[in-house]
């Protein structure tokens, strides 16, 4: 390398590193690849693209990178990346592996340590990361992600205020960490702290592996005021179990303004077309965004409202046009109970929230009770104990359909999916059953929520144990069958 090009490769190389102490990741990609242009094979820039991929948490380009040098795949500095590569996709035991060839090496051991903490908490082996953030922790006080893992950790565990604790000395340490202050809205608005839950919701555009923002080509208003007799678009964004919860708020703007538009998923968008006369509710293939003056995201409306107390947060029940009754033909001599016991898989926290179908069995030999599954598909794992059993499957109805449907019976028994969300702007008498480490919407509530008064809850009082829960249940419908027919 002649010397124009080696100080070109140097001056990128520094550049890519001051954008990378300044967590400006993008920016100090392209520094580092032009770097490396000049100087191929230099592992100081190879090392610093790997770091950039991981902590952008972008599996496809770290993997494609390390295929180009599988020729130094021996080297200390893609074998890191490799461990990384494959906590990535999930195979965690290959990461622990490559972890463990490179303690010996001083200069990564908080870095490969920290690494072996994630594998095991992915793995569920809660205690040896524990053990692990408890040694690296007195030696890492600076290091702001070492504070946020730990944070992690606990509210994975669903030890909220110890979480929040760690977040809040991370934040401390780095006023910038978008992942950090996202999880600080989540424990704020947990503790129902809605004023600043709220005001730093809005980080879930800026985190690692954000969703992408719809409309930013329409202008967002800064306060509620702007919106006086504009013509709002307010898109749903999420899941439809909060679609359904922030609906509420889309309400509030009425007062606002008499030209809203609410664009939903297209399973929504006849359910929730009764919910206002004032609102016109549409699906993104109708939609035409042209003539819009402001556009908001539906989870961005609490803040907006300024939002502080529970007293300010709307209920209101969806009222349906009678039209339809007597869908199922219930026998009125029994207990009529609907069932939803599992969500999308693809929801990070799914394997908390979902019930194994294998907790229902005592409660499907009660006698005298007709069960409805009212949610759509089943696990391969679950099918045959399925049809073993007489229940009545409601989930291939849409979302309006299967409202008619849960009108009609007596209870309703969900774990946190739409379903719970469905039968709370219903107003139907339910029963949440719900995962110790919860979703901050149910702000650690063990019998009510503010949310829907119709709800009930019965929360396990330990992290993944389900038996306790069940039991509880068991009491309640032999409660609620004597309601019935004494």
């Amino acid at each position: 390398m002649n010397q124009t090009a080696f100080d070109k490769a140097k001056l990128h190389f520094e550049n890519g590193i001051k954008f990378f102490n300044d967590l400006r990741y993008d920016l100090a990609e392209n520094e580092f690849l032009f770097s490396l242009q000049l100087a191929p094979d230099r592992l100081s820039i190879i090392d610093n693209l790997i770091k950039v991929y991981i902590k952008n948490e972008d599996k496809n380009k770290l993997d494609a990178f390390l295929k180009k040098f599988q020729h130094l795949k021996n080297k200390t500095e893609v074998r890191f990346g490799l461990a990384y590569k494959e906590y990535f996709n999930n195979q965690y035991d290959k990461s622990i592996e490559i972890c463990n060839s490179l303690l010996n090496i001083k200069e990564i051991e908080i870095q490969i340590l920290d690494l072996l903490a994630s594998n095991y908490k992915k793995k569920k082996d809660f205690l040896s990361a524990i053990k692990i953030y408890r040694k690296i922790l007195p030696v890492s006080r600076k290091n702001f992600e070492i504070f946020y893992n730990i944070g992690t950790l606990l509210f994975d565990l669903g030890k909220t205020k110890q979480a929040n604790f760690f977040f809040k000395k991370s934040n401390d340490l780095n006023k910038n960490h978008n992942s950090t202050l996202w999880n600080l809205s989540l424990c704020a608005l947990s503790f129902k702290d809605f004023y600043n839950g709220f005001l730093l919701y809005e980080t879930r555009w800026l985190k690692n592996n954000s969703q992408i923002k719809k409309f930013t080509h329409i202008k967002s208003p800064n306060n509620i005021n702007e919106i006086l007799n504009k013509k709002i678009l307010i898109w749903d964004e999420q899941g439809l179990g909060d679609t359904m919860q922030f609906s509420r708020f889309v309400i509030q703007l009425t007062k606002y303004s008499k030209d809203i538009t609410l664009v939903v998923n297209k399973k929504l968008k006849n359910l929730l077309s009764h919910f206002s006369p004032k609102i016109k509710v549409l699906d993104y293939d109708l939609l035409d965004e042209k003539s819009f003056d402001f556009q908001i995201p539906i989870c961005s409306l609490p803040r907006l409202l300024e939002v502080k107390q529970i007293k300010e947060i709307p209920y209101y029940k969806l009222e349906l046009p009678i039209q339809k009754k007597n869908i199922l033909n219930l026998n009125k001599e029994k207990l009529n109970i609907g069932l939803a016991w599992s969500g999308n898989p693809n929801y990070p926290n799914d394997e908390y929230r979902s019930i194994p179908f294998k907790y229902f069995y005592n409660l499907l030999d009660f006698k005298n009770v007709n069960f409805f599954k009212l949610f759509k598909g089943l696990r391969v794992n679950e099918l045959s104990d399925f049809n073993s059993y007489n229940i009545l499957d409601l989930g291939e109805k849409d979302f309006l359909d299967l409202s008619y449907c849960v009108k009609e019976l007596d209870l309703v028994i969900s774990s946190d999916t739409s379903i719970i969300h469905l039968c709370g702007i219903l107003g139907i008498n339910s029963i949440l059953l719900l995962n110790f480490n919860s979703d901050w919407r149910w702000s650690n509530d063990n019998q009510n929520t503010f949310w829907y008064p119709s709800v009930q809850i019965i929360k396990q009082q330990e992290l993944n144990n389900w038996e306790t829960v069940f039991e509880q249940l068991i009491r309640k419908l032999k409660s609620t069958y004597k309601e019935k027919f004494n």
